[in-house]
């Protein structure tokens, strides 16, 4: 650990796997300017990832990097940021990824806050990395073994202490969606496992018991303690107050909240299952739709898609077009070498699974990416798309014809940027939920206006019925997310927006900046932070235009949503919104109106300081934020 920093380990590995040698890169010269995590990967991005660099060339970096928060002690604070070109992108460039459990805090107890890889090994490998004992070992007898096996066999070998991230046979094949897995079913999406398979890279395994000194331990427990108590349930006095059971292991690493991504289901048998989030739901309506298969078979599919280090959105996008295809006559079972009559069964997703991860006859094809296939087979297999297939995680649950402000996150962000949408979806699920049973949450339309003023910093903000704030609300919910993303914060956690335990139910937006200032020892306040975000934003953007973004047709979210009303959203079925007072008011049946976004977009423009009619950013803006050489090479 590098004397005198606080947070910071101080130092970055760098591995070039075609020659087998390391370098230390200062993470110090990169904190003052973005923090960590997401941001000091996307620098080293644009540092060092070229344009013309394809996603599978040696010279394309996978980027690990960890926030000065992270091994901390601090709540919800176990997130590791991954950044490379991703291949599942058409056309590949930018992306990042996002995963939890215990491989970054450990490689962070190794002494390092991130972890570039680049090259390709002429043979396949895994990485061995403890304290400065860093080894390469021949992958030979991990190849072709799924990411349970292989996490196994690392532990029985290394020890039970030893983390790992890996990848399965859909990123050994090239699978453009291919994931990274690590315990506890974490993964990365965004088709980082394909970037591991074309460096001949199975796995990383971390061993340490180091960790960051804090400047200020005793206020940084005190914040802690706080963490949990402004996120803890109704008061024991509440007649309507379940009890809920402590757990005694944590999922990631030192973090003891009752995750909202992690799921306990009692299957019809009475067996219990534990799953996480939308990957519970890969396979799931479809064995519904069946009367012999047993509930538990969908988190079968689950697991097996972890094993192959198949993405789950990916997956559930093929099955419903290939549904979709099967109905309409499209594709006849002959063709797909798939028998139609066993869909929803366990065996049709296994064989279609294998199929894909060993590109075997449809399945090569599909190993594109069903985008990749779409342009290959055509407008008619593209017409049976659903509005979910878009490049990396497409979901139309959050979409901005529901919720304006999200029609801007989604068209600034190289994939569907969930930390992001959850903001406004969440806040208005438990509004929502409040409605249904007000025991349930103690979200009032009053509270979810007071919330959305003090974090989103517009008075209409809330007002899902006009575009006025909209813009407002998108810049402050970016800022916070990419610096949430650099501290190493969970997205089930932070922000805290509202409280059963404060007097008017809104949560506290300084909770970030005073907890950084309590490990770093760094004093900011919450705008303050708040810049780190806008600078990395800028960042990103510069990268995505040097990549070849073009504002004037890709700062809009996709098509469907100017096309295709509104049907339902994830925790709103009914897609209802607050109005004035108790009014409710739902936006079922509703478009996105394109002067409307105009107006947003615009609005954003001029937030940013961008120029008003290209989108384009101007040099003394990006020079003001610390990044003059960005506004050179631009």
């Amino acid at each position: 650990m590098k004397a005198g920093v606080h947070g910071w380990c101080g130092q970055i590995l760098k591995i070039d796997l075609s020659n087998g040698r390391t370098s230390i890169l200062d993470t110090m010269s990169y904190a003052d300017r973005f923090l960590g995590g997401r941001g000091i990967a996307t620098r080293i991005y644009w540092e060092e990832v070229l344009p013309e660099i394809s996603a599978f060339d040696p010279e394309n970096r996978l980027i690990f990097m960890i926030g000065p928060l992270v091994a901390t002690g601090t709540p919800a604070a176990a997130r590791c940021m991954v950044i490379g070109k991703s291949p599942m992108l058409m056309p590949e460039g930018f992306c990042y990824g996002n995963i939890g459990s215990f491989f970054g805090p450990y490689l962070k107890r190794a002494g390092y806050d991130g972890l570039v890889i680049h090259g390709r090994s002429s043979k396949p490998v895994y990485l061995l990395i403890h304290g400065n004992n860093v080894q390469i070992h021949d992958a030979s007898s991990l190849w072709g073994k799924g990411t349970y096996a292989t996490g196994t066999i690392l532990k029985q070998q290394f020890g039970k202490k030893v983390r790992f991230i890996t990848t399965g046979a859909a990123g050994e094949n090239l699978c453009r969606s291919a994931n990274l897995m690590t315990e506890n079913d974490g993964s990365v999406t965004g088709g980082f496992g394909a970037v591991f398979g074309s460096k001949n890279l199975k796995a990383i395994a971390v061993m340490g018991g180091g960790g960051p000194s804090t400047a200020h331990p005793e206020k940084l427990k005190e914040l802690g303690k706080k963490v949990y108590y402004l996120c803890q349930g109704p008061p024991q006095t509440d007649p309507g107050r379940k009890k809920t059971k402590s757990r005694k292991t944590a999922h990631c690493y030192q973090c003891a909240m009752d995750c909202e991504f992690r799921a306990v289901a009692r299957a019809a048998s009475g067996k219990d299952l534990i799953g996480m989030c939308q990957a519970m739901f890969v396979y799931h309506e479809w064995i519904l739709d069946r009367n012999d298969e047993p509930e538990e078979a969908a988190f079968d599919a689950t697991w097996l898609c972890n094993d192959l280090s198949i993405c789950t959105m990916e997956m559930y996008n093929i099955i419903a077009w290939l549904d979709a295809c099967f109905t309409s006559g499209y594709f006849s079972p002959e063709e797909t070498g798939l028998h139609i009559e066993a869909l929803g069964k366990l065996s049709f997703f296994e064989k279609l699974a294998h199929m894909i991860a060993e590109r075997k006859g449809l399945g090569d094809l599909l190993a594109q990416g069903l985008l990749r296939a779409g342009e290959r087979l055509g407008e008619k297999a593209k017409a049976h798309f659903s509005d979910e297939v878009s490049d990396v995680g497409g979901a139309a649950e959050y979409a901005g014809r529901a919720y304006l402000t999200n029609a801007l996150l989604y068209a600034f962000e190289p994939r569907q940027p969930i930390g992001m949408l959850h903001e406004m979806s969440r806040l208005l699920g438990k509004w929502v939920d409040y409605l249904n049973d007000p025991r349930s949450s103690p979200v009032t339309a009053d509270v979810f206006r007071a919330a959305a003023l003090k974090f989103w910093g517009h008075e209409k903000a809330w007002d899902m019925m006009t575009p006025e704030g909209k813009a407002c609300a998108a810049a402050r919910i970016i800022d916070r997310t990419i610096v949430k993303d650099s501290l190493g914060l969970c997205d089930a956690v932070w922000p805290i927006m509202i409280s059963w335990n404060t007097p008017d139910h809104v949560g506290d937006s300084k909770m970030e900046s005073r907890t950084f200032h309590a490990a770093t020892g760094i004093e900011i306040d919450e705008d303050g932070l708040n810049k780190y975000g806008e600078r990395i934003f800028n960042l990103q953007r510069a990268i995505l235009l040097r990549e070849g973004l073009q504002p004037e047709q890709d700062d809009y979210p996709a098509a469907f949503n100017f096309t295709n009303p509104v049907k339902e959203i994830y925790l709103n079925p009914d897609v209802i919104v607050p109005g004035r007072g108790e009014e409710v008011i739902s936006r079922k049946g509703q478009t996105l109106d394109r002067n409307i976004y105009a107006k947003m977009l615009n609005e954003f423009y001029r937030i940013r300081g961008w120029d008003p009619e290209s989108g384009l950013q101007r040099a003394d803006v990006l020079k003001s934020q610390g990044l003059s050489d960005v506004a050179r090479d631009l």
